[in-house]
């Protein structure tokens, strides 16, 4: 999930858990949903180690040590008895650090729930947790927890917020349907041979009922995207070739999916046994352990260099750009691979 939106969810959550009307303790509503706001933002707080190494941030750090249950007490410590210096409450360092925890809780939950993956026994296990109902960004979960957070603000706020947060877990349960729909419906395209195919359902943009279905058979994958609410160009919509276009042309009807085939090493049997042994070269060992879905990306050949791409399915959308693209580069057969990012 977006940082702002971990803020603002960590701060309705302490509103609505801890309301200074019911308390004994000193903090303001105000500054107790500024606790929740630093606090549920701070976990990103990992992104100075992309200025270390961006891949290895971005394939191994992220989401790791910062969003951890194992080290959360020191995290609410640190942001807690921080704050409550910041707000003149030493005395109170104990609560402010309670909320803190609370808040780091939430964020570690909201990343759970996407696909990305939550190493939330870090250091102890590199284990990534994804629940996968809820794409990384969502405005209609944003636009939730901002009503509380605007209603929370108030003194007379009633229970707005705590409404606000059984809004987000109905609006969650919806969406776990429907990712139980489309593994529903990819159960049905893969009936003849499923005992050989993973399947997987991964939200996707600009609304929950667009999805990406992939049925992974070892080194082949089918990959088809579904509209669950009947697709956009039965609506009239999804002419021409601007990027909203695109969007609608790519999620389809549950009765008129179109499946595209990707391969982890090519469809070229002969290139796939040498592209094989170059996704063992120890360069990519964090990308291995990083990617779901990997799969060839494209092989580029000129007269400086050759060059091997891979990616994560995951993130492979027809009208982007995937973020993640890593491979080996040579100049020529007697030189050495060497780790490069396509960008």
């Amino acid at each position: 999930m977006d940082t702002i939106t971990h803020s603002l969810l960590g701060a309705v959550v302490v509103r609505a858990v801890f309301p200074a009307g019911k308390s004994t303790h000193a903090l303001t509503d105000r500054q107790r949903m500024l606790v929740g706001a630093v606090a549920g933002a701070f976990p990103d707080i990992d992104y100075v180690m992309s200025w270390v190494d961006p891949m290895v941030y971005l394939t191994l750090w992220h989401r790791s040590i910062t969003h951890s249950f194992i080290v959360l007490p020191l995290w609410a410590l640190l942001v807690g008895v921080t704050l409550a210096f910041i707000f003149h409450r030493r005395a109170e360092w104990r609560f402010v650090a309670l909320l803190a925890a609370v808040a780091v809780v939430s964020h570690i939950f909201a990343d759970l729930i996407t696909v990305y993956g939550t190493q939330i026994f870090a250091p102890l296990s590199g284990w990534r947790a994804s629940i996968g109902t809820t794409f990384v960004i969502d405005p209609w979960f944003t636009l939730i927890v901002l009503v509380g957070v605007v209603a929370g603000i108030r003194k007379q706020a009633g229970a707005v917020p705590v409404i606000s947060l059984a809004v987000l877990g109905a609006y969650l349960v919806f969406q776990a349907d429907l990712r139980r729909q489309a593994l529903a419906i990819a159960g049905t395209y893969m009936l003849q041979d499923a005992a050989d195919v993973r399947l997987a359902a991964l939200p996707q943009p600009f609304s929950s009922f667009n999805w990406k279905i992939i049925a992974n058979r070892g080194d082949r994958y089918d990959v088809a995207y579904v509209n669950l609410a009947g697709g956009y160009r039965n609506a009239g919509d999804g002419e021409g070739d601007g990027f909203w276009a695109q969007v609608k042309q790519t999620y389809q009807a549950p009765n008129d999916l179109a499946w595209t085939r990707y391969y982890r090493f090519g469809e070229d049997a002969l290139a796939a046994g040498r592209i094989s042994r170059l996704w063992e070269n120890s360069q990519l060992d964090y990308f291995r352990r990083f990617a779901e879905f990997p799969a060839l990306y494209r092989v580029d050949m000129n007269n400086v260099e050759t060059c091997v791409w891979f990616t994560d399915l995951r993130y492979v959308l027809p009208y982007m750009t995937p973020p993640f693209r890593y491979g080996l580069c040579r100049a020529d057969e007697g030189s050495t691979w060497q780790l490069n990012r396509l960008r």
